[in-house]
């Protein structure tokens, strides 16, 4: 299926959606962290540009105008909408991004796993890379693979996390303990950990500045992976779990990891029945409008930004005017 802008304009169809989606931001002039790499987007300097790009060339949405949009059945004739959207409730999404949208004028949409706030413990990924790059060996094996550290660290983290992505989840419990053990490195402290998370009152404060807090489940595990009963409890669950904590609905949801092999038609059948109104998938296209599945609104990663930047705005052939500042 071709989910790029090039093809929606071979269909001739330039009415389009773009969600952008974030996890982390780097500060500027800065680009080391402990954790995870493949989370962070670009510094704080150019997501300020990203976003002055978004409000200058889009009609920008928050999450009751995603709604309206999708509620309606479609937009305006020949307009491109966008979206921001942020997973995971990072510290850095309020000290870094917030300023940036508080400053362009723009509403994004936070998307919370409940448990990692409750607990102040990062997810499998982060964690997983910790041990990796704090590891002295020059090579691990986890399960029959034996993986190489150092120069092959990236491949070795992306075979680590594919396991979690990938295998049922009552086969990758204990996976994270058995990598502490293997690389011979203790497990990140809570401070550490805690540290990179906001905090439920940044959370609360992010809702009254008119950002929508959505549910990301309970403990970000693949849903894919999951039996129905625990998908349900991740799901559903975890919307009135969200809503006590931050004093308010919830009426949007984000699959964990978000690809099309990590949730399936028990996931989304789920999300309609807990009541929410949408539900966003990850690294899957552009939507075209109207937005015919609700309950599936691709997003695209903002690493691939500049080059949605470049077919959006590619000059003669999208036909697409530059907004006036409002």
């Amino acid at each position: 299926m071709d989910t790029g802008v090039a093809g929606l304009i071979a269909r001739g169809q330039p009415d389009s959606l773009l969600v952008v989606n974030y996890h982390r931001i780097w500060p500027s002039g800065s680009a080391t962290t402990l954790f995870d790499d493949g989370v962070f987007g670009p510094d704080q300097d150019e997501f300020l540009r990203q976003m002055q790009w978004l409000r200058a060339t889009t009609t920008v949405l928050d999450e009751s105008g995603l709604l309206e949009l999708a509620g309606k059945g479609g937009g305006r004739r020949g307009e491109i909408y966008s979206a921001v959207t942020f997973d995971d409730a990072y510290s850095d999404c309020f000290q870094l991004a917030k300023p940036v949208l508080e400053q362009v004028g723009i509403r994004a949409l936070f998307f919370v796993p409940i448990d990692m706030i409750d607990s102040r413990q990062l997810g499998w990924w982060d964690i997983a890379a910790f041990l990796l790059k704090s590891s002295s060996r020059s090579e691990i094996a986890v399960g029959r693979a034996v993986l190489k550290l150092g120069a092959s660290l990236e491949s070795s983290l992306k075979h680590v996390l594919n396991l979690f992505k990938l295998r049922p989840a009552e086969e990758t419990g204990g996976l994270l303990e058995e990598l502490s053990w293997t690389c011979d490195v203790p497990l990140p402290s809570k401070d550490l950990q805690s540290a990179e998370l906001m905090t439920w009152e940044q959370l609360r404060r992010l809702k009254a500045g008119g950002h929508g807090i959505g549910s990301h489940t309970f403990s970000h595990l693949v849903l894919a992976t999951l039996p129905c009963e625990r998908q349900r409890h991740e799901i559903v669950a975890s919307r009135g779990e969200l809503a006590a904590r931050i004093g308010g609905d919830v009426l949007s949801f984000a699959y964990p990891v978000g690809g099309l092999k990590h949730f399936n038609n028990q996931s989304v059948e789920l999300v309609r029945e807990a009541g929410y109104e949408q539900a966003f998938t990850f690294n899957t296209g552009i939507a075209r409008i109207p937005v015919t599945e609700r309950y599936q609104i691709p997003r695209e990663s903002a690493h691939s930004f500049d080059v949605l930047r470049a077919k959006i705005l590619m000059p003669g052939l999208m036909g697409l005017r530059e907004k006036r500042a409002v």
